[in-house]
């Protein structure tokens, strides 16, 4: 039989081990223990194993023959290379995710791997095994490869936030309004009496970091602080205290120095805060700072800190929502964060 009949024949039936073993050029204890031992086997072999139970979707097959078996109530989450520990909004979400899938009745399983790469097996393995029954990925990159190899391998999940795809993508997102959140800042700086502005952002590309640039630019624009879009007067810098500092520090000591600065990142907020004591000034009464997430740290200190909350409770409800209750259409939702004013942007005298 020729090798398209060999396929079509398959096609009217489920394929079983014995298939995945001949497309993949390997014995059939080879294919079982890709399954059940996948260590055992060099990487070469097993990917192209994985790849024959693609073509033939036998992992598919698998999960039709164990209908029987309770759902799987787990629900994966990721801790991908592009996890930040240090991210105090990140842990909250995390607590705020697990309490979500308990409401649903699930639990929450991590993952921890070095690459991404090696996350995509234990996807694979995880949900086909009947472990778990979907994932929630998050730390989302420009170019991430995640959605979509879930995508193409038929693994239910649901993303915090987006690629550089956006909207056309054929998953369901779930994101903050990081945009929106900037112009509250700079509408409430503004609404003090502030007309010199300066923005301290991320020093990544990834969808957040643009977004939160966007907004700075679309609400100074809007409000015609030109002098507050030049060049000078935003800086990107790593989330960090001492790098916020330094940043600032470089701002107030120009020849132009700004009376408010709008920053992307809370660590960054209060090094700014501390910068602006340093020179002998006094947040709030000399230079407002803004932050964003309302993590921990801007209640730290002498000088709280005005921010932007993301609703990372209303996220992760969502986000659960749309991997149980699977839309036949993909969602893509944003949810508004909101101002929390402190004592960092006291009005001008």
């Amino acid at each position: 039989m020729s090798e398209s009949a060999a396929r079509g024949a398959t096609a009217k039936r489920l394929a079983n081990m014995t298939d995945v073993a001949a497309r993949a050029g390997v014995s059939t204890m080879t294919v079982s223990n890709v399954i059940n031992r996948p260590e055992m086997v060099a990487e070469p072999t097993r990917l192209k194993v994985r790849k024959a139970m693609r073509d033939l979707n036998y992992r598919n097959n698998l999960v039709a023959r164990s209908l029987r078996l309770t759902e799987p109530r787990q629900i994966g989450y990721s801790l991908s290379s592009h996890s930040d520990p240090s991210s105090q909004y990140m842990g909250e979400f995390l607590h705020d995710l697990a309490l979500a899938c308990q409401a649903r009745d699930r639990n929450l399983t991590l993952l921890a791997e070095k690459a991404d790469e090696d996350n995509l097996d234990a996807y694979e393995d995880l949900y086909y095994g009947r472990s778990v029954a979907g994932f929630v990925i998050a730390n989302m990159a420009t170019d991430d490869v995640r959605p979509e190899e879930l995508a193409n391998r038929t693994i239910p999940f649901v993303s915090y936030g987006q690629t550089a795809a956006g909207p056309d993508v054929p998953w369901s997102w779930v994101d903050g309004d990081a945009a929106a959140g900037v112009e509250l800042a700079v509408d409430h700086v503004v609404a003090a009496g502030h007309t010199e502005l300066a923005y301290i952002g991320c020093d990544n590309d990834d969808v957040v970091t643009q977004e939160r640039l966007m907004g700075y630019r679309a609400a100074c624009a809007r409000h015609g602080l030109d002098r507050s879009l030049a060049g000078s007067r935003i800086i990107a810098t790593q989330v960090d205290i001492p790098f916020g500092a330094a940043a600032a520090h470089r701002l107030l000591t120009s020849t132009s120095p700004p009376t408010a600065i709008v920053c992307a990142d809370d660590a960054v907020a209060a090094g700014t805060v501390l910068a602006v004591r340093d020179l002998a000034l006094t947040p709030g009464h000399d230079v407002a700072v803004t932050g964003f997430d309302d993590s921990p740290l801007t209640s730290f200190g002498a000088t709280g800190i005005t921010s932007i909350r993301q609703h990372s409770e209303q996220i992760a409800t969502t986000l659960i929502q749309l991997l149980i209750d699977a839309p036949a259409v993909p969602q893509h939702v944003r949810i508004k964060p909101e101002l929390v004013v402190r004592s960092s942007t006291a009005p001008r005298p």
